[in-house]
């Protein structure tokens, strides 16, 4: 799925006024419908937890929105206030059909709100609808719009906001004043047709909540042909992606893999992450270990083949590549001088795609202070959580700040680079980005990284293209976290999420 800019969202209406027999207003009746049904249904779901909808409405098309919203809710008999926030700002003339329309099917009486009026008590047990402000703002909100905003904030009712929290900037480039005006703190946000990219960050979510994304009708022809460098990938996307296994398939079909990880206290993380490798369907494993973690994992994962370094407690001596498929490095290496001087040595020469991960990252992080001329390894992906990102590519002031930098140190160095999170990115080489859905926050827990590093290891020795098999990898592994939730598990280990990888994968079989 495309993720577009307010002025290509915009763009996209106007396509589908021009290319269909709907107009405006239309359009908007249509939107707000969607949204309509979905209050609807979620305050009967919820029957008896409000005791009336309270509609906030700017005089812009998003204040259209709402007051369509109002009169159809009313229609179904739900309780229904109408506030309208007027501002020197021109009403819009959807909103003044769509406020003709109300006052003639409804007796509802809309209450204005301007700075010389008093403002309306909001109950606890009331359902706030937001629809003051849409995407189209390029400014933080100031005066009397952001007294309103701050006074729904001070509420204790829950929110649902219209498209976008108001205050809330559609595009990544405005981000750098949402600490400059007033932004609705919604519980849910009700979005048409594509996420906004903004939605997606860790600045950010406290004012979304959760987002549902509704399809209001916009034409196909015009995504399918707009250009952008930021993806959302669902599972339709995956579908495209996942190779079914074979039946005259066998081991050597599914390619050698050659996991380099652990050390003393930490043979735990090279465990996870051999586990996961074999979970996701490699033929082969190797795993290079310290001397100590042999008896470890020759006993707890008979499958996987042991190669030991002459040390006993870390790895100093990393091994020839040459008859793997594809490395995996990093898990539980620890940060011992003689590794680390060993390890970058070694990694600049590898050859096959490789999956560098947590202590490798480190190491590289470490060196490149002091030696900028460091070359990773071509057909590379790293997957870095935040601290690790920083500590390769500078401080960062905001989420956004760090995207920024994620395109540009994956651009500049020509790999992969997963930034773990609520919402894992991938920037590729080429400039594009692809923001994963799946996954919860079940994922928060030790070793889960050290999972998704042997998925995306299995992949790359499967055969798929270094950026399919990083978005894939991440994919599978938020969707593990999805399952169990479904399963009404409210916590999880990293090795329930390689348990019940195949039973995942099995959806795209």
């Amino acid at each position: 799925m495309k993720l577009l800019t307010a002025a290509q969202i915009k763009q996209w209406d106007q396509y589908t006024i021009a290319h269909k027999p709907i107009s405006s207003l239309q359009l908007m009746e249509q939107a707000a419908s969607l949204c309509a049904l979905h209050i609807r249904n979620l305050w009967h779901k919820h029957a008896g937890m409000w005791s009336r909808v309270d509609v906030f409405c700017g005089t812009g098309n998003n204040g259209g929105d709402g007051l369509v919203i109002a009169r159809l809710l009313y229609q179904q008999k739900i309780p229904v206030r109408v506030f309208v926030v007027h501002t020197s700002k021109q009403a819009t003339t959807e909103f003044s059909i769509s406020a003709e329309r109300l006052k003639s099917e409804t007796t509802l009486t809309t209450i204005t709100l301007s700075n010389d009026h008093v403002f309306p008590e909001l109950s606890n047990d009331s359902l706030i609808i937001d629809a003051l402000l849409g995407i189209g703002l390029n400014k933080p909100v100031e005066g009397f719009m952001a007294t309103v905003i701050t006074y729904i904030n001070q509420s204790k009712a829950k929110v649902v906001a219209i498209d976008v929290p108001s205050g809330l900037p559609a595009d990544l480039h405005n981000l750098n004043w949402i600490n400059e005006g007033a932004i609705v703190h919604a519980w849910l946000t009700l979005t048409f047709q594509v996420p906004k990219t903004t939605f997606l960050l860790s600045d950010t979510y406290q004012y979304v909540g959760d987002f549902e994304v509704l399809h209001i009708g916009l034409m196909p022809a015009y995504l399918a042909a707009i250009h952008t460098n930021f993806y959302y990938t669902k599972s339709s996307d995956i579908e495209w992606v996942y190779k079914p296994r074979l039946k005259f398939s066998h081991k050597g079909t599914y390619g050698h893999a050659l996991l380099i990880a652990g050390s003393f206290g930490k043979i735990g993380a090279a465990l996870l992450s051999s586990k996961a490798v074999l979970r996701a369907g490699c033929g082969l494993l190797t795993t290079y270990l310290p001397k100590v973690g042999y008896t470890i994992m020759q006993t707890a994962l008979p499958e996987a083949m042991i190669n030991t370094d002459d040390e006993l407690y870390e790895i100093r001596n990393f091994p020839d590549t040459s008859i793997y498929e594809a490395i995996g490095v990093g898990p539980g290496l620890g940060m011992h001088t003689l590794t680390q001087s060993a390890f970058v040595t070694w990694v600049q020469q590898v050859k096959q795609p490789v999956v560098i991960d947590a202590d490798g990252l480190n190491m590289i992080a470490a060196h490149l202070q002091n030696h900028q001329e460091f070359k990773f390894p071509d057909s590379c992906i790293i997957t870095p959580h935040p601290k690790e990102f920083d500590r390769l590519a500078g401080p960062c002031t905001n989420a956004a700040d760090r995207l920024a930098k994620q395109m540009a140190f994956a651009q500049k160095h020509q790999i992969v680079v997963v930034l773990k999170g609520a919402h894992t990115t991938i920037a590729l080489p080429n400039g594009e980005v692809h923001v994963n859905s799946s996954g919860n926050a079940m994922l928060a827990t030790a070793g889960s990284g050290d999972v998704l590093t042997g998925i995306i290891l299995s992949l790359l020795a499967q055969g798929y293209q270094v950026n399919d098999a990083a978005i894939a990898a991440v994919f599978f592994h938020g969707a593990c976290a999805d399952y169990l939730k479904i399963q009404k598990q409210a916590t999880l280990i990293a090795s329930d999420i390689s348990e019940v990888l195949p039973k995942v994968l099995n959806a795209y079989c």
